[in-house]
């Protein structure tokens, strides 16, 4: 039974970027071994409920997040895995407007899988265009159509280095999964939301403006007023401050970084 306990701290965690290590292959990205320590920490807490959100499907995200307890996301949210084993899925009208949308863009998006040094991942609610193969120039000539696509039809574009995804449903984000987790769980008390990409920002923007906690992995946080940590053992270091947890890691400060390039 999933209890509404406003004493519990709810931690949500973007996959990639925030819980796996800094210039990983998406395709083989898996949980760092520090990340998945803090999650069974976590988890293993009752004080503490945690997630973990992706624009991935969620098929591929339970493969790699093995750990029991943890609320998981995929598709921003729109699938869910919950610890027991229950699964949700969106459904209605939300569903039938994807159907639409896939249906109208498709051939669009298989020609332009087709350009040199691309791949292309259907994440089913998005698709993902992967470029660190691609030349530059075919890098140019892919967001020049993704960009006429959205202006076309109403979609949404994110960009991360060497990826651009598709969301084929704009209203449906990062944000739009945080808010129908704490909606299933009827959760009222504190939220510490940590993320790394454009996609990732809207949920820390929603979480900040109900009171939450926001980290930003990356030099510059990604929305004004969240806490940027230069990489995930700064983020292990938060949270088990935040928890009280020991070990500690040593600090990593984003001064030193800037002290060191001056």
């Amino acid at each position: 039974m999933l209890l509404n306990d406003s004493s519990q701290r709810l931690w949500i965690f973007s996959f990639d970027g925030a819980l796996t290590a800094p210039g990983v292959d998406r395709f083989r990205a898996r949980l760092h071994r520090l990340t998945r320590q803090l999650l069974e920490e976590l988890a293993g807490n009752p004080g503490e409920r945690v997630a973990v959100l992706s624009s991935r499907s969620l098929e591929d995200l339970v493969s790699r997040v093995p750990v029991p307890g943890v609320f998981l996301g995929g598709g921003c949210g729109t699938e869910w895995h919950i610890p027991g084993g229950e699964s949700m899925t969106l459904s209605g009208r939300p569903k039938e407007l994807l159907m639409e949308a896939r249906d109208h863009l498709f051939p669009a998006l298989r020609d332009l899988a087709e350009l040199p040094g691309v791949t292309f991942e259907d994440r089913r609610w998005s698709a993902a265009f992967h470029t660190a193969g691609a030349a530059p120039r075919v890098k140019r000539t892919l967001d020049d159509k993704l960009d006429q696509l959205s202006r076309e039809r109403r979609i949404a574009l994110y960009r991360c280095p060497d990826l651009t995804e598709l969301q084929f449903l704009p209203e449906i984000t990062m944000e739009f999964g945080v808010r129908a987790l704490c909606r299933f769980l009827k959760h009222n008390g504190a939220i510490v939301c940590a993320g790394s990409d454009a996609n990732d920002a809207t949920a820390l923007r929603w979480v900040m403006r109900q009171g939450g906690t926001a980290f930003s992995l990356g030099r510059r946080p990604l929305v004004p007023g969240a806490t940027p940590l230069v990489d995930l053992r700064s983020l292990v270091r938060q949270a088990r401050d935040l928890t009280g947890i020991g070990n500690a890691l040593p600090v990593r400060r984003l001064e030193r970084r800037y002290s060191q390039a001056a």
